[in-house]
């Protein structure tokens, strides 16, 4: 009984403590941290409800870094940018400055997406994207101007890949590894850039979603369909699935279109197997870099000096010489039926509105390869960094994660959809979306060229002849200075 009593005291002790506590009213005026979420937020893996994209956002847009979304409420930010062209037209990255007032130049539902884009960003979180047309094409410059200015700031950068060096030897950016508000892990960021681009343990510049710029540049091959029957249409999409398409499988097929099809009355209307741009008659049309980054001691070296190369000029050269190939004609050929296999940079060709296409990526050399290579545009395309005259740095890390992942779902998939147009089956969009876009590869010496390693390419196939190893000697003591200096800029990195 005792115990009983003993337990009962408790229970009334406990009441009287929590209704003395209930009629205490300074806990409603405690201020909320800023780091709380707002009052006004959408579940972490949905759009907020003031204004949701055109498409459901992926699983890893919405995480713990949204808590903080009204912390720069009221800001503007800052974004320099390269025009190419011809100033105040930098049709490159329209995903930065269409406005109201453009035409659709860029094309009606891209032109709506980054509308749609932009006025998603300013209601969200509540700031002002300023895009500004910062340099033609030479970052480093209007970096510089800046940093002597001392009264303008940038808080993000989006250079050509052509100038990442020397903004990094100027020490006009900051690094991007092991950043609170950056997580190279979500799929809106190209992994491809970001292991091209480490060196030294440091990232200064990525690529992905703030830019289509490298899908369309990016090389791929388009067939003509109509020479094909069903059944060859989807033996080679099925090839490509099961990572079986391969340079020999590409020899079958256009040797089987040329030798079926033959004129020989008027051998100029017979259809070629193949039409490769001297733009893909390149050892990196199998993945082939010029330089990397060595994996034990994180500097950059050559990677281009090895026996692969000579094997892979070699069967360039003999396929060169065979009566199926073909490095004339082209586009008019193609969509005329007197060409099986046609490459390009994607967008600028078109030729589904013309003709029955189909689209692959480049083949492997062989299945020991691995994986496919998509080479893109080293000029075009922009890479994102972070100035150290941002007014705020943590600011320009969460921003840049945001222009990628609304860029990504906002203005990429318009930019699909509008370019896809062009093809009128699944397969098509599997390809581009699972095996091309995936699989776009950067090569950070093919942006500079590492000295006269830019022209061994062209010189190495002289005469339909293998030159390598004595193009190779010649250029090699340029590239190794230039090297030197590259390694000399990642690993002498100061924060200030």
């Amino acid at each position: 009984m005792k115990k009983l009593m003993s337990i009962l005291l408790a229970i009334l002790m406990l009441i009287s403590i929590l209704a003395s506590c209930g009629g205490n009213d300074e806990t409603t005026t405690t201020e909320i941290p800023t780091t709380e979420q707002p009052t006004t937020e959408a579940p972490t893996t949905e759009i907020p409800t003031t204004e949701a994209p055109t498409t459901e956002a992926p699983k890893n847009t919405w995480s713990s870094k949204t808590d903080i979304r009204d912390t720069w409420s009221g800001k503007t930010l800052n974004v320099a940018c390269s025009a190419w062209y011809r100033e105040g037209a930098p049709w490159a990255m329209p995903e930065t400055f269409i406005t109201e007032e453009n035409d659709a130049d860029f094309g009606e539902k891209i032109q709506e997406a980054v509308l749609e884009r932009n006025e998603f960003i300013e209601k969200t979180y509540g700031i002002k994207v300023n895009w500004i047309n910062a340099a033609n094409a030479d970052m480093h410059k209007a970096l510089e101007a800046a940093t002597l200015a001392e009264n303008i700031n940038y808080d993000l950068a989006a250079p050509r890949m052509m100038n990442v060096q020397s903004v990094v030897a100027g020490g006009y950016v900051y690094d991007l590894a092991g950043r609170e508000f950056i997580d190279f892990e979500n799929t809106y960021y190209r992994d491809e850039s970001i292991k091209t681009y480490t060196a030294h343990g440091h990232t200064f510049f990525v690529t992905g979603g703030f830019s289509t710029l490298d899908i369309e540049t990016s090389s791929v091959l388009f067939f003509n369909k109509d020479l094909l029957t069903e059944e060859e249409t989807n033996d080679i999409y099925n090839m490509v699935r099961k990572g079986e398409w391969t340079f020999d499988k590409l020899v079958a097929y256009a040797s089987d279109v040329y030798s079926d099809n033959v004129d020989k009355n008027n051998p100029h209307k017979y259809p070629y197997g193949v039409c490769l741009t001297s733009y893909s008659l390149l050892y990196n049309f199998f993945g082939v870099k010029q330089t990397g980054v060595d994996s034990t001691t994180g500097k950059w070296e050559i990677t281009i000096d090895d026996d692969r190369v000579d094997n892979i000029i070699d069967i360039i050269i003999d396929s060169r010489k065979s009566a199926w190939f073909a490095d004339f004609g082209g586009y008019t050929d193609f969509v005329k039926n007197k060409l099986l296999f046609y490459n390009y940079e994607f967008v600028n060709s078109y030729v589904g509105e013309r003709c029955n296409t189909g689209i692959v990526p480049f083949p492997m050399l062989n299945k020991e390869q691995g994986r496919y290579y998509v080479p893109c545009s080293m000029q075009k395309p922009v890479v994102m960094c972070i100035p150290k005259i941002t007014q705020d740095r943590n600011m320009s890390d969460y921003f840049m994660d945001v222009l990628c992942w609304t860029g990504e779902e906002y203005v990429v998939k318009a930019y699909i959809d509008e370019k896809m147009e062009m093809f009128r089956t699944k397969d098509e969009r599997e390809m581009l979306t699972e095996y091309i876009i995936p699989n776009i590869s950067y090569d950070a010496g093919e942006v500079v060229g590492w000295g006269e390693l830019i022209s061994i390419k062209t010189k190495s196939y002289k005469d339909n002849e293998n030159h390598f190893d004595e193009v190779y000697a010649e250029a090699e003591p340029d590239a190794l200075k230039i090297i030197a200096e590259w390694n000399a800029a990642w690993g002498g990195y100061t924060e200030e």
